[in-house]
C-alpha cells in the first residue's frame, strides 16, 4: 500500500525540526560544513530525478518528426 505524500507545508516544518535538531550544539564552521554537504546532496538527487524523467537515445518521446 503506498503511504500519502506529506503536503509543502508539513515538509517545511519537518525540515525546520530536523535542521534545530542538527543544529544544536554545533559550531559556525560545523554548521557551514554539514549546509554545504546537503546542498550538494540536494542538486545530485535533483540531477538524478531529472535524468531519469527524461527519455533514453532512440525512445519514442510521442512527437511527430518534421517533414
Amino acid at each position: 500500500m503506498e503511504r500519502p505524500i506529506p503536503s509543502g507545508e508539513a515538509l517545511l516544518i519537518l525540515a525546520a525540526l530536523v535542521s534545530l535538531q542538527l543544529a544544536q550544539g554545533r559550531t559556525t564552521d560545523q554548521l557551514d560544513l554539514m549546509a554545504a554537504f546537503f546542498n550538494v546532496l540536494g542538486d545530485n538527487l535533483a540531477l538524478i530525478a531529472a535524468r531519469r524523467s527524461m527519455p533514453e537515445p532512440g525512445q519514442a518521446t510521442g512527437t511527430q518528426p518534421d517533414t
